[in-house]
């Protein structure tokens, strides 16, 4: 037993553990788009609209968290914004958390082994990314993950008064795993999974009485099934919409296989195993090996379930919940290894390792990243600058080391792959991605306030979030997440998760749609941003298809009509819709120079905005606006050829044909100087087609 000092120090350091966490969930403090999916069903039904996505319109089950739904729904009814009452609730279950895992270690101190041990659970919860960045994100993970571990770590305590023979306690494991139920689907499989291994542990030592287990059973199987007949009543369907959306007629194994594989590199899950083994042993010895079971039970099972739905959107979400559970019997892998000859340095070298483990690749991805908005990354970006030494091994002082580099190559070629697909996508670039949509929302609707869009405007669009619940326009899901007939009729696009089914422009047209954004999940563009740029592009391609209109000074719609044009001016009289052709693509970027000038001046030293408002001046035709800043980049970078190439054709393009000679001359120097032959006998090549360009106008001018 610890002495007052000791017990006084253990309690010190578990509060610490707590300030750790709270700080540590503060570092990733965002919300993700998906978020206010279920942000605006609860506003909903806080408004009197009931539970639904678009007020009026059909009832869709586009949500897989009722309990978290309802309770931002009355939040929301008392004057708390969604929004804003996710972080709080969020925040307050991470606290809880905590507590049920702490409590359980404190009363595990009883067992033995060094005092520090009792700590190691609460730490490492408090030092590991995935709990952090899952203390906000605005959905309902930490709620789940807390009835889950509080149902798990309740029905070991149940289990331990039955099978000891002690007074029976309360039946409130089964509730909170019917409650877990209610707020993410395999909630269900869990509760079904924890009450089988309490069926089989109780059997074991002869205490199983199936009616009386089934009784202690009842307050959760109510729960599950009154939320089923709930779903069917009011959507018609025992599953909800998102099922199909996301996950039906798909094969996803593959996927999830790979998911579960970086999870377990990325969090160094190989070096749990001597400590899991060893867990397994002290509670044999014990007569507790109810405790290892009741855990493998849940965790096995669910890892099958995350392989088969193909992992998730999000990184880690999915299978947040293993953590705690795992960490605490980690702990009783310690106090094993402890009670060894000599154990008590090996156990501080395991749980030092783990703790590194835990730590170390998670923080270099979130050091690393971006801080700008790239869609898929690193997956989309593995060829291009942008991710170039992204989680290199070389950047980190314990990856270098021979073997553990080869598994660092493999985490992250596992990263490449599964965010080109849509799977495991980092927190940092959902904070990112909701700045760049928050503002079209507001902006929507303002537009409806300024009566440029009616107010019963009806627009398509893949990202169903934060844009419709700041604008309160009635959506079109073209994924399918609360739309019934694109998640089981949509085209099949893509094999990626979540993003499988389409909607088409006939069934857009069929559902009267005004406005179908034309490019990557907006509807509105700022001039300058550099994305409209490539949508411009792209959209210029296909000739009569796109629509744009000017919004205000800086502000651009680029959409199709599935109703026609002709509907469309008649809709929306006071929205100059134009089609997109080359004079309307040269006004466009007449309006983002100056945006583009004003930030250039902000920030002398950007070189990718440079070289982005040096195209837009040639692609307007402003040759002299170009010219000072193709000059400034190939000063910088001499071994770009293409920097030399884009220069000398500007020149040539003012007439300056001498000049773009001398700068191709001066190209084919810098980039074989510099061991690049390729570029340089491409220059040589450019260079000659220019000099007998010249003498054949020069022959045409003397005839």
């Amino acid at each position: 037993m610890m002495s007052p000092v000791t017990a006084h120090a253990v309690r010190a350091a578990l509060l610490l553990t707590l300030l750790v966490l709270l700080a540590h969930s503060l570092l990733y403090l965002f919300l993700t788009d998906d978020a206010f999916i279920s942000f605006r069903y609860a506003h909903n039904l806080a408004q009197g609209h009931g539970l639904v996505f678009n007020p009026g319109q059909e009832r869709v089950e586009g949500y897989t968290n009722f309990l978290w739904m309802v309770l931002l729904s009355a939040f929301d009814r008392a004057g708390l914004a969604p929004e804003k009452a996710a972080h709080g609730l969020s925040l307050l279950a991470t606290a809880l958390l905590w507590a049920v895992v702490a409590a359980f270690a404190w009363r595990a101190r009883k067992a033995g082994g060094p005092a520090w041990i009792v700590v190691f659970a609460p730490l490492a919860l408090a030092l590991t990314r995935s709990v952090a960045v899952w203390s906000t994100g605005g959905l309902e993970t930490r709620l789940f993950e807390l009835l889950v571990v509080g149902g798990t770590l309740r029905l070991l305590v149940e289990l331990d008064a039955e099978t000891e023979g002690r007074d029976l306690l309360r039946p409130l494991s089964p509730l909170l795993f019917g409650l877990a139920a209610l707020t993410r689907p395999e909630g269900l499989l869990l509760m079904f999974c924890a009450l089988g291994a309490a069926a089989v542990a109780l059997r074991a030592r002869g205490r199983l009485h199936i009616p009386f287990f089934l009784l202690r059973a009842a307050p959760g199987l109510a729960v599950v099934a009154s939320h089923v007949a709930f779903r069917f009543a009011y959507y018609g369907s025992c599953l909800p919409n998102t099922y199909y959306a996301k996950v039906g007629g798909g094969s996803w194994w593959g996927l999830g296989g790979r998911y579960l594989l970086q999870f377990a590199l990325e969090y160094a899950a190989w070096a749990w195993i001597p400590l899991l083994v060893a867990a397994v042993a002290w509670h044999r010895a014990r007569g507790t090996s109810r405790v290892p079971l009741v855990v493998a039970a849940l965790i096995l099972p669910h890892v099958l379930y995350a392989a088969a739905v193909g992992g998730d959107h999000f990184e880690y979400r999915l299978i947040d919940f293993y953590f705690p559970l795992v960490f605490l019997l980690l702990a009783d892998g310690l106090r094993r290894i402890a009670a060894l000859p000599a154990g008590r340095a090996l156990a501080g070298a395991c749980a030092l390792l783990i703790l590194v483990g835990t730590v170390d690749l998670p923080l270099q991805s979130h050091l690393q990243y971006p801080g700008s908005y790239l869609p898929g990354y690193p997956g989309r970006w593995s060829e291009k600058p942008e991710a170039a030494g992204f989680l290199d091994a070389d950047r980190d002082y314990l990856h270098r080391l021979p073997g553990l580099r080869q598994l660092a190559a493999l985490h992250r070629s596992l990263m490449d792959d599964l965010t080109r697909h849509q799977v495991g996508i980092r927190a940092e670039e959902h904070r990112l991605f909701l700045d760049t949509v928050k503002p079209e929302g507001l902006r929507l609707a303002g537009l409806v306030r300024a009566g440029l869009l009616p107010r019963d405007a009806h627009v398509a669009m893949d990202c169903v979030g934060a844009i419709p619940y700041y604008s309160g326009v009635r959506t079109l899901d073209r994924l399918g997440l609360t739309d019934a007939w694109v998640a089981r009729h949509g085209d099949v696009a893509a094999e990626m998760l979540a993003h499988r089914r389409h909607a088409t422009l006939e069934y857009a047209r069929k559902a009267g749609v005004d406005l179908w954004d034309a490019g990557s999940a907006h509807l509105l563009w700022r001039a300058d941003d550099p994305v409209f740029f490539t949508e411009l592009l792209a959209a210029e391609r296909a000739p009569g298809s796109t629509y744009a209109a000017r919004v205000d000074t800086a502000w651009w719609m680029l959409a199709r009509l599935p109703m026609g044009e002709a509907a469309a001016g008649r809709r929306m009289p006071r929205l100059d819709l134009r089609p997109l052709d080359r004079a309307l693509t040269r006004e466009i970027l007449a309006d983002a120079v100056p945006l583009m000038r004003e930030s250039l001046r902000r920030d002398p030293t950007n070189e990718k905005l440079e070289s982005r408002l040096a195209r837009v001046c040639l692609l307007r035709g402003d040759d002299a606006g170009a010219l000072p800043l193709l000059r400034h980049a190939v000063e910088r970078h001499p071994e770009d050829g293409r920097g030399w190439d884009r220069l000398a054709t500007c020149q040539a393009r003012l007439g300056d044909f001498a000049g773009a000679i001398r700068t191709l001359e001066a190209g084919v120097a810098a980039t074989r100087g510099r061991g690049e032959p390729g570029t340089a006998a491409r220059l040589e090549r450019a260079t000659g087609l220019l000099k007998e360009a010249g003498r054949e106008s020069d022959s045409a001018l003397s005839k």
